[in-house]
């Protein structure tokens, strides 16, 4: 989607969907475990439980993904009964690539934070890699809800061995020596140039009220991962960061108030006077046409997490587009705040 000049300045459009980057080796031993604290369950008993995802084939090499979680018996809140103590990627034969610990505490008979984890293999056109989903719950103070958190972790062959990739590499800050990604750029009138076209894919994340489909580059022969796309205007003679378009999936709760109204905007910035109130019925039509934000990623440990600004959804509403911007109008049109939704 391209994005339409303002008429107080110039606005040149550059979606950049790969960069230059460089990933280096990281060791495949086991990492110390960290220290656990059991404390004491309802009736005395922490278990230890096993989860297997694979077999996944990846360059040649077969690889299966043990989640070993730990479990408290008879605990009375069911969601803090179990927690993810480690991770380990082997080949079938035992042979260890990756291995991680996670700690956990334990109070008043219940863990202090669930740690859950899936696996699943990601591919494209020149070759495939793991991607590891981490969903991170932490105890509710009384009467709050609780505190839900995502990571991630991507995996691929780095010098013949399979390896995290660590966090994407923001498009235009590459590392010296690392693989060319491609760069695609595309002008206000439309025009398209490409050099090079690495393979990409897609992960889900949660943003508050929605789930953005966030594009990422990768490069499996030399470990390389960037991010898919990076969007700039040309503002007062220099270049500004801004959104970038985005595939959105959301599940409406329309409001149980008869009237409600949300600002939308003709274009996805807050220009003073810009914004239109629009009043919604019940049974208005809503329709969410996609998203617009800045996307960075944060590293945790070895674990990376999407962070998002300046957020806008791209709505119809009764037949009038616009965007809209803000939990305030994300509540409006019936996605309000919460935890992520299966």
């Amino acid at each position: 989607m391209s994005i339409l000049p303002h008429p107080e300045k110039s606005l040149l459009p550059i979606c950049a969907l790969a960069g230059l980057l460089c990933l280096g080796t990281h060791s495949l031993a086991a990492r110390p475990t960290a220290p656990q604290q059991p404390g004491i369950s309802t009736d005395g008993r922490v278990e230890d439980v096993e989860q297997r995802a694979g077999p996944f084939d990846i360059a040649g090499q077969t690889y299966n993904v043990v989640l070993r979680e730990k479990r408290i018996a008879s605990v009375s809140d069911p969601a803090l009964a179990r927690t993810l103590a480690g991770v380990e990627i082997a080949s079938p034969a035992g042979n260890v690539s990756y291995q991680e610990s996670f700690s956990y505490a334990i109070e008043q008979g219940r863990f202090l934070r669930n740690l859950s984890a899936s696996a699943q293999q990601v591919s494209g056109k020149t070759g495939a890699g793991l991607v590891i989903h981490y969903l991170e719950q932490t105890s509710a103070s009384p009467g709050g809800a609780p505190q839900i958190r995502e990571f991630w972790q991507f995996f691929g062959m780095v010098d013949g061995k399979l390896a995290p990739l660590g966090k994407p590499t923001p498009i235009g800050e590459a590392v010296p020596g690392g693989p060319f990604m491609g760069v695609m750029m595309r002008a206000a009138n439309g025009a398209v140039s490409v050099v090079g076209q690495p393979d990409t894919f897609e992960v889900r994340v949660w943003a508050g009220s929605f789930y953005f489909i966030v594009p990422l580059r990768v490069d499996w022969s030399h470990g390389g991962l960037a991010e898919g796309q990076r969007c700039m205007e040309m503002i007062g003679g220099g270049l500004k960061e801004v959104g970038c378009d985005m595939r959105v999936e959301a599940v409406r709760k329309p409001p149980a108030d008869d009237y409600t109204f949300a600002r939308l905007f003709g274009e996805a910035n807050e220009n003073p006077g810009g914004a239109e109130h629009v009043v919604m019925q019940k049974d208005s039509k809503v329709e969410i046409l996609g998203c617009r934000a800045i996307t960075a990623w944060n590293e945790n440990g070895e674990l990376v997490q999407p962070i998002f600004s300046d957020v806008w959804l791209h709505v119809s509403i009764d037949g009038r587009s616009g965007w809209i911007h803000g939990d305030e109008d994300f509540a409006a049109i019936g996605l309000p705040v919460g935890s992520p939704v299966p």
